[in-house]
Formats: structure tokens, C-alpha cells, sequence
């Protein structure tokens, strides 16, 4: 059966501490032995001195071993309970053979005192007991051959049973200050180790957070760059489809100068969101309010879209009569949140389906738009993923729908700058719902401020 790894750990730190201990005590009892040799010297009668004396100066040198072999190596933890006993042995012998030698039942008083000294030594109640058992033992066996001890059997018994008393207590304490030690030993390593996680998850996200920034720059920059030699593109396939200095020759010429004009016009859709998203996130958009006509939005926005619509044989339909909410907001950064949202439904939706703009005021004074289609629709994990920016509904190498996936990410950054709220509702072949929520009116901020907003 396994060991409970918190008893296991607290016994190991246990034995350490005993270990530790063993030094200052054997040096200590190393001079206590050296002191009884003196006193030996003085006191003792002549015929007992040379004995006493040698027996002191042999446990003080055997003492003063034990120390020094635990400091400097050699003794290790392994040993730390032989060394114990050791010590123990050496006070035991030394108080018997004087009790014996000197007769005297009076000596009694000096096991006593090793028995209490015992609860100070010994961190395992198991330890204790096998020390309260020798040192009785041998107390027992020397005051049997002493005169006197009949007399006084009942007074030291009880003292012993006393002296027991008083090192059980000692012992209680001091397993309860250690194990409290070990207990906040134990709980500092466990504070230390998740304050060094937290550091290291503080580093990771300041490392993530300035990798990020550096891509959102090296995005914005190359946006910028891209952005001329597109325009450039632009303009001279404009002009070769308009023949502007004369015809071009074949007429695949012609075709030719039309799709580069597609081509490169879809291209600078995908870098102006690209740039779009990089400065939200490094410096946020100025917004600019004013009141708008939001018929006349509405229309633009569908008339851009138009095109793409007849194209996928797509039905576009504006369902709202007047009166049209009045409110304050950025106007081109509502037909850009309207024509990305248009182009989604459009593109998503196949052919002989519809695409429903719906407008309507707010209690509070403000707007909203609800955009519905007929198309392939999605599921509630997919509608999640969509929000974020470069994902696609159809991820694979030959996928029918092209864009980048940055439309709803973009659409829900510039909502946000502009105090709305965006929501998508969707089941899978049933269509999508998408409803843009505006306030009566936006609070202008500084561009820095809008991005923390």
C-alpha cells in the first residue's frame, strides 16, 4: 500500500531536522562529559576517580565524533538513528556505572533529567519510547544494587513517571513547531512556484503582445506599400478598357485589361481591410459624425453590391419605408461595415436566392439593420470562429469562395469604434441573419483613445 506523499514528506523533513540537530547536541554532550571529568577530579573519592574519569573522557571524545562526523560528511542522514542512540547509550552507561560505583540511590536524579532530555531529542514518538524503555531498564537494574533504594522506590518511580510526563510534552511542541515549519516551507515552494508561472505567463504575453505588434506594423506598412503599385494597376487597365489612346487590337486585349481591372480591384478590397484591422490595433480610426440619409446609404451601398449580385444571380431587396432613423455616425465607415456584410451574404448565397437589407428605428432614437440571406448558413461553433479575423467558412486549397476572412473580424472593430453592437444568427442551409445596432449618436474620441476604448 502506498504512503500518503504529504506524511512521507513531512517524516523525511522530520528526519532531516533531526539529522541537523545532531551536531550541536553531540558537541554539547561532548562537554557536558569533559565537565563530569573535572567534577569527577573533585569530587569522587580517590579509588573511583581514575574510572569515572576515563569513562567521561571516552564518551566526550565518541560524542565529539559523532559531531564532527555528521558536519563534515562521513555520518549521514542514514545514520542519524544509530548516532542518536549513541549518545543516549553513552549518558545511560555513565549515570549507571556512577549510581553503581558510588552506591548512592540519589544518582537516580540523573536519569530522570536524560528522560526529559530525551523529549527534546527525538523527533519520532516511536524513538522516544524505545529511549523511555532503555534508560528505565538500566535505571532499574542500578537502583536494584544500591542501598537504600526500598526506602525510596515510590519517590523516584515517581519522579520517572514525572520526568516521562514533562518529555512527552516537550516532544508534542516541538513536533508541532516543526511540522508547522515544514507546513510553511511546503506552502512558501508552492507560492514561489506560481509566482515564477506567473512571471513566466507575464513574459510569454509581453512576448506574444510585442510579436503581435511588430506583425500588426509590418502588416500596416506593407499595406501601404502594396496599395501603389495596385492603384497604379488599376488605373492603366481602366484606361486600356476604355481605349483612351486608341484600340487596344484583339479584343482579348480587351478581356484581358477588364480582369487585371477585377483582379486587382478584389486585391485592394483585401489590402484596405488588412490595413484597416493593423490600424485599430496599433492606433485606432478617427471617427467622424455627422447626420446622415440612410436611404441614400442603403442604396449605395446596394448599388456597389449590385453587380456581384446579377453576377451570382443573386436578388437584392431593400425592404424599409420611410420615415428612416436619424442619426449621427461615421458615414463611410457604415457603408464600409454594409457593403462587407452585403458581400458575405451575396457570396454565400447561391444562385436564385436573395439577400434582404431591412431598416428600422430603435426606441431609443437609434438604428438597425438587419441583412438576410438564403444562403449555405452556419453552425453556432462556425458563427464563433467567424468573428475572428482570417477565417474562412471553406478553408481548403480548392475552396469555392476567395477572401481573406477578415470581413466580420473588421466589421465587429469598426462597430465597436463606432459605439454599435453586431450580432450574427445562423443554422446551417437555413441562411444567415446579420444585425448591426447604432446608438442615435457617436461621442467622438481621439484616434489612441478609440483603440482601448
Amino acid at each position: 500500500m502506498t504512503e500518503n506523499p504529504e506524511a512521507d514528506h513531512v517524516r523525511r523533513e522530520l528526519n532531516a531536522a533531526f539529522h541537523e540537530s545532531l551536531f550541536p547536541i553531540s558537541i554539547s554532550v561532548a562537554v557536558l562529559f569533559v565537565i563530569f571529568a573535572v567534577a569527577h577530579a573533585l569530587v569522587l573519592p580517590a579509588d573511583l576517580r581514575r574510572e569515572m574519569i576515563a569513562i567521561a573522557l571516552g564518551s566526550a571524545a565518541i560524542s565529539a565524533a559523532i559531531g564532527f562526523g555528521v558536519k563534515s560528511g562521513p555520518l549521514d542522514i542514514r545514520f542519524s538513528l544509530a548516532a542518536g542512540f549513541t549518545l543516549v547509550g553513552l549518558c545511560v552507561l555513565n549515570s549507571a556505572i556512577q549510581m553503581y560505583l558510588t552506591d548512592d540511590v540519589h544518582q537516580s536524579t540523573n536519569f530522570g533529567l536524560l528522560l526529559v532530555a530525551m523529549g527534546l531529542f527525538f523527533l519520532s514518538r516511536f524513538h522516544l519510547l524505545l529511549s523511555f524503555l532503555l534508560i528505565l531498564s538500566i535505571w532499574l537494574a542500578s537502583a536494584y544494587l544500591t542501598t537504600g533504594f526500598e526506602r525510596e522506590a515510590l519517590h523516584f518511580s515517581f519522579m520517572m513517571f514525572m520526568a516521562m510526563a514533562m518529555a512527552t510534552l516537550a516532544q508534542d511542541i516541538r513536533l508541532r513547531s516543526n511540522r508547522r515549519l515544514i507546513a510553511m516551507r511546503a506552502d512558501a515552494a508552492v507560492r514561489e512556484e506560481k509566482l515564477a508561472n506567473a512571471l513566466a505567463k507575464a513574459q510569454l504575453f509581453a512576448s506574444v503582445e510585442r510579436e503581435n505588434k511588430a506583425k500588426t506594423e509590418f502588416l500596416a506598412n506593407m499595406s501601404h506599400e502594396l496599395r501603389t503599385p495596385l492603384n497604379a494597376i488599376l488605373g492603366f487597365s481602366e484606361t486600356m478598357q476604355k481605349e483612351i489612346f486608341g484600340p487596344l487590337g484583339s479584343p482579348r486585349y480587351l478581356g484581358y485589361s477588364h480582369d487585371i481591372h477585377n483582379a486587382g480591384s478584389h486585391l485592394l478590397s483585401l489590402v484596405n481591410d488588412i490595413l484597416d484591422l493593423s490600424r485599430i490595433e496599433l492606433d485606432g480610426l478617427a471617427i467622424t459624425p455627422h447626420k446622415i440619409d440612410f436611404a441614400r446609404v442603403c442604396n449605395n451601398c446596394l448599388a456597389i453590391v449590385r453587380g456581384r449580385a446579377e453576377r451570382g444571380n443573386v436578388k437584392l431587396i431593400f425592404d424599409s419605408v420611410p420615415p428612416f432613423p436619424i442619426i449621427e455616425t461615421d458615414e463611410r465607415r457604415l457603408k464600409q461595415v454594409l457593403i462587407n456584410l452585403l458581400n458575405n451574404a451575396v457570396k454565400f448565397t447561391p444562385a436564385g436566392g436573395s439577400v434582404t437589407m431591412e431598416l428600422s428605428a430603435t426606441p431609443d432614437g437609434g438604428a438597425v439593420i438587419r441583412i438576410r440571406d438564403t444562403g449555405i448558413g452556419m453552425s453556432k461553433e462556425e458563427v464563433e470562429q467567424a468573428l475572428t479575423p482570417f477565417w474562412q467558412a471553406d478553408a481548403g486549397l480548392d475552396r469555392a469562395f476567395e477572401g481573406a476572412g477578415l470581413g466580420l473580424a473588421l466589421v465587429t472593430e469598426l462597430l465597436r469604434m463606432m459605439k454599435g453592437r453586431f450580432t450574427l444568427e445562423s443554422e446551417p442551409g437555413a441562411g444567415t441573419i446579420a444585425t448591426v445596432t447604432l446608438p442615435r449618436s457617436v461621442i467622438t474620441l481621439p484616434a489612441s483613445e478609440s483603440a482601448v476604448a
